[in-house]
């Protein structure tokens, strides 16, 4: 017998098994696939001053949940949100517990792993440093281009000089202004209070 591919192997048992049980069916899951996406942007997130000039919010936050996966209504953009609990806001109205999204995801229809840029996903029970703009639709963005900080949980709260946030809070103290920064949607918005409102999620 000739090889075959472990997709057409993986088929194949699945028939047979079908086949020998009569009526019995034989469930299997057929794998992801992935697909990496370098984009370029117009404005840099790699340190603290820039992100926090380019931000809304600055601020640590816990991740209680993955929700899942979502596209933008405009340029079906694949995201995937998580609830995040926020500890402290170094920049922003943020508060409570919001929805925070990233680029990328597990795409359900296509059966592909979206990977976008570098920023690895967040993961439930650890606590992170965001950097995020408010959407319209009120997720918390955070763009592939920015890379969450992980930090200790018994570093999230800490001023001190070991704190691994303090360099985004001189940060957030001396933001550093881009030429290509486009204006949030909160410094556009007549009521900012609206969209914040609207990405809490208690």
């Amino acid at each position: 017998m000739g090889l075959m591919s472990p997709r057409t192997g993986t088929i194949a048992l699945a028939t047979a098994l079908v086949a020998a049980g009569g009526c019995s069916l034989a469930w299997f899951e057929v794998p992801y696939g992935s697909t990496h996406y370098h984009p370029t942007y117009a404005v840099r997130l790699d340190t603290p001053g820039l992100a926090a000039g380019w931000a809304d919010d600055v601020f640590i936050g816990k991740v209680t949940a993955r929700e899942g996966v979502r596209r933008t209504d405009g340029d079906r953009l694949l995201w995937t949100t998580y609830r995040v609990e926020v500890q402290s806001a170094l920049k922003g109205k943020v508060s409570g517990s919001v929805r925070v999204a990233q680029e990328g995801g597990d795409d359900p229809l296509r059966r592909q792993r979206i990977v976008v840029g570098e920023a690895p996903a967040l993961l439930p029970g650890r606590t992170y440093l965001l950097a995020t703009r408010v959407a319209p639709d009120g997720w918390h963005t955070a763009p592939s281009n920015f890379l969450p900080l992980e930090l200790a949980p018994d570093k999230a709260g800490s001023d001190s000089g070991t704190d691994p946030s303090a360099e985004w809070r001189e940060g957030v103290s001396h933001p550093v202004s881009q030429r290509d920064v486009h204006p949030s949607a909160v410094s556009r918005a007549a009521d900012p209070a609206a969209l914040y409102a609207r990405a809490r999620l208690d």
